[in-house]
């Protein structure tokens, strides 16, 4: 599962990496936290990559008044990968609707002996921007504004993090993200090799500062490595 992640490269190096204009001068996160706005890469309406700011909490289109409460308190915000293309929720989009998301890397918590939780941060351990593979729908709130929603797709953990949680998000390769965005149901089945864990040694890990564990605290002394 991914339920926090960060992003501290800047709107600029986001844009260039994923070739799209970034409008929003957005300062680095370091504790992005659901339901919060975070910044998505998706095909426009002309099929040409473009940036979107989307709420993460995927609200399926068709849902409504008391399973629309419930999604506003426990917000959708991963999509188990192998399912995904039948689960009513999100079929429709993953067949239409799929997305990036840049991060710099995420947080998963391991469970000591005695249950306690220990956060850890994990990226690619290069300094380069990755991308969550992710489904998106545009879905009404509970005040019945339109609003663009997403979640984070995630598959078996592999090698580098299965001592720490059993799941892990699909991360898509930069040679993928044109394939990603653009198949359509015609050629829906070209995606599927693309939803895998991450190569053995694809992972730098360290445990990090419990803060993390309040969504409120944000800054970069949270993915510094915890002291011994």
């Amino acid at each position: 599962m991914c339920g926090r992640y960060y992003l501290k490269s800047p709107p600029a190096k986001v844009g260039a990496h994923f070739g799209v204009d970034v409008r929003d001068n957005f300062p680095p996160r370091y504790n992005i936290s659901p339901t919060q706005p975070i910044a998505t890469v998706r095909q426009s309406e002309r099929r040409t990559a473009e940036y979107a700011l989307m709420r993460w909490g995927f609200i399926p289109s068709w849902a409504k008044d008391e399973f629309l409460q419930k999604l506003t308190q426990r917000p959708m915000i991963n999509a188990r990968s192998e399912t995904a293309g039948e689960k009513a929720s999100f079929k429709n989009a993953y067949r239409r609707r799929r997305c990036l998301i840049p991060a710099d890397g995420f947080y998963e918590w391991k469970a000591d002996v005695k249950g306690a939780k220990q956060p850890h941060a994990i990226s690619s351990g290069g300094g380069d921007v990755i991308a969550f593979a992710g489904l998106w729908e545009t879905a009404m709130d509970p005040d019945g504004g339109e609003i663009d929603t997403v979640a984070i797709l995630t598959t078996s953990a592999g090698t580098d993090l299965k001592s720490i949680h059993a799941r892990e998000p699909v991360v898509i390769a930069p040679e993928n993200y044109d394939l990603w965005l653009e198949a359509d149901e015609r050629d829906i089945k070209s995606i599927t090799p693309l939803l895998k864990s991450a190569a053995p040694n694809s992972w730098s890990i360290h445990a990090v500062s419990k803060a993390v564990n309040a969504p409120v605290n944000d800054g970069p002394e949270l993915i510094e490595p915890l002291a011994a």
